[in-house]
């Protein structure tokens, strides 16, 4: 409900509206910058295919503005591999890539993910149908890491990093995107946030290992 029995607003929606409020103040003072994103067409830097975990904001950790970020953001940030009965991830996918000519497509997991903790706490209850046939897109990363016998405290760090990787692999089950990525047009890339450190990690393909995201792009130490 909107409004309580004393006509009060809900505490969360009053939140948003002050927010919205703070938003159109910004918005009058930048109207020339608000006023050039509708006139134009969008050119997003990259797509973004992240987790819905609202304490993991992609604009906030790469500082970017409106309009440098074209985001798929669902849960356990999951790209299911193509021709699977979900299209509403490959039809953003072949937007980016095909209609706007995005070269560069970002798979961005995070520590603390719920989605992936999800399966290890037991089977999803049977009025959650939906939630529990998109948890099976983590079963291959959940499975590969229980064969390797690692330590509790390094399971689920494990269980993120395989994941992610597993989606690039999905990724690359697009025609559009294998067919680009062949023609040396578009990057993958494989990252990781870890909130506690508010730090990003990038997968190395060359050494197989997990660096920081400076030192992964400009070939650090």
């Amino acid at each position: 409900m909107a409004t309580a029995k004393d006509g009060t607003l809900d505490p969360d929606l009053e939140d948003a509206l002050q927010g919205y409020e703070r938003f159109r103040q910004q918005f009058e003072r930048d109207q020339a910058f608000f006023k050039g994103l509708a006139a134009r067409k969008q050119k997003p830097r990259l797509l973004w295919i992240g987790c819905s975990d609202s304490r993991v904001v992609p604009a906030q950790i790469t500082s970017a503005d409106p309009g440098e970020l074209f985001e798929i953001r669902n849960i356990a940030n999951t790209v299911p591999p193509s021709g699977t009965t979900d299209d509403s991830v490959g039809a953003a996918i072949e937007y980016a890539v095909g209609h706007l000519g995005i070269d560069d497509i970002v798979v961005c997991g995070h520590t603390g993910c719920g989605g992936l903790q999800a399966l290890l706490q037991g089977d999803i209850p049977a009025h959650e149908p939906h939630l529990a046939r998109w948890l099976d897109n983590t079963r291959l990363a959940h499975r590969l890491v229980a064969a390797q016998g690692l330590a509790e405290a390094d399971h689920m760090a494990a269980v993120v990093r395989a994941h992610v990787q597993f989606q690039i692999d999905n990724l690359l089950t697009y025609p559009l995107v294998r067919a680009r990525v062949d023609a040396g047009q578009l990057g993958l890339h494989g990252w990781i946030y870890v909130m506690e450190r508010g730090e990003l990690l990038a997968y190395d393909a060359g050494s197989g290992d997990w660096r920081e995201l400076g030192e992964a792009l400009r070939g650090g130490p």
